[in-house]
């Protein structure tokens, strides 16, 4: 059996997002640690500006998503300290996969090519992800990713690749542009990136009064929204050569990424089995 360290990002005040996890917590079988996520209202030190940057390669980076990866840092940092091989990170607001305990009991599913393993399903109906064909495990597969993907509430990392991304500090991409965007984040191209699919992981799972602490997201206006316009254009098609031959050659496909509360039976003991 593998120790994973597993952690859930979750702001001191938000209980009530803390009690929605429980049951799914328990259904999938994982009881994560839960230390306060950073707050940048209540950053007295100016660590936001030490640890993030306000505009970067995906352009304007706004307070609330600065301080949502400096959360996901601190996670990867614990990690680091815990001595585990590798990590499972997940955010307060998701449903999980019922099987989700089975597939962190024996990583011999785990990809070669990759230090970084998406378990989430992103909410758009309409998004797809170039992948390549991968290897099946009980109902879902395993497959590396080829283009930009979006969300960072399920995933896992390995020890390499959580040193790695904490030498990125200061940091200028949101957390899901850092770790799965392989166009603007050259350390996502360099860890490799994997999907499982069905997917384990989706958001969703939120409390009726989220929206009011919410903060208000402001949109950039003048020269910098035109160069963040630019900047995005670009990374949209700046793929390398060999994603282009892996396409032409049929070995790479866009497909939707669905979300499944479970593709194992109640006697199965491990994913690999």
């Amino acid at each position: 059996m593998t120790k994973v360290y597993c952690e859930m990002i979750n702001l001191a005040q938000a209980q009530s997002r803390r009690d929605l996890m429980a049951p799914q917590l328990q259904a999938a079988r994982v009881e994560p640690y839960v230390h306060p996520a950073f707050d940048h209202r209540q950053d007295t030190r100016g660590d936001i500006d030490r640890l993030s940057r306000a505009f970067g390669a995906w352009g304007v980076f706004k307070r609330q998503d600065r301080a949502i990866t400096i959360s996901h840092a601190q996670v990867w940092q614990r990690f680091v300290d815990s001595g585990a091989s590798h990590c499972l990170v997940i955010e307060d607001d998701v449903y999980l996969s019922h099987d989700l305990g089975q597939w962190l009991y024996d990583l011999c599913w785990w990809p070669e090519s990759a230090h970084i393993v998406k378990l989430e399903r992103w909410r758009s109906e309409t998004l797809k992800v170039l992948m390549r064909p991968g290897h099946e495990h009980l109902g879902r597969e395993v497959r590396q990713v080829l283009s930009r993907h979006t969300g960072a509430a399920g995933y896992m990392l390995t020890r390499h690749a959580a040193k790695v991304l904490l030498d990125q500090q200061p940091y200028k991409l949101t957390v899901d542009q850092l770790l799965f965007n392989l166009n603007a984040s050259r350390v996502a191209r360099k860890l490799g990136v994997a999907q499982v699919t069905p997917a384990l992981v989706v958001q969703g799972n939120e409390p009726h009064d989220h929206a009011a602490h919410n903060d208000v997201r402001s949109r950039p206006t003048g020269w910098q929204l035109r160069r963040q316009k630019l900047q995005r254009a670009y990374y949209e098609i700046a793929y390398p050569l060999s994603t282009f031959f892996a396409v032409a050659r049929g070995h790479a496909r866009l497909d939707p990424v669905p979300f499944a509360e479970t593709t194992l039976s109640p006697q199965t003991h491990g994913v690999c089995a």
